[in-house]
């Protein structure tokens, strides 16, 4: 373990206490360094899965809406269809006469 000869006397809220507090370790000291360690080495990963997921977001963003567009669409054929059976359907009991 490396030397400890910085002392340093800071004062920290309540909040941030409490953050030290739930780290793991034997002493303070321990907790504090624990926490900043796991700052420095896990916060870029976590950045950099945050980023990807973002990415991930975007693309079902862009799909929801060309499906929506495609249901769209569905509803302006259905509609269109429903239409022409009804002509279809007039011009069959006027031949029928």
């Amino acid at each position: 373990m490396a030397a400890k000869n910085n002392i340093r006397s800071i004062r920290f809220s309540d909040d941030t206490l409490e953050a030290i507090e739930a780290q793991v370790g034997r002493n303070f000291t321990e907790k504090f360094e624990n926490m900043v360690t796991r700052c420095l080495w896990e916060l870029p990963a976590a950045e950099q899965k945050l980023k990807v997921l973002e990415g991930k977001i975007q693309d079902k963003r862009k799909q929801l809406i060309q499906l929506e567009e495609q249901i769209r669409k569905l509803k302006t054929l259905g509609s269109q269809l429903d239409y022409f059976e009804e002509v279809f359907q007039r011009t069959i009991q006027t031949w029928e006469v």
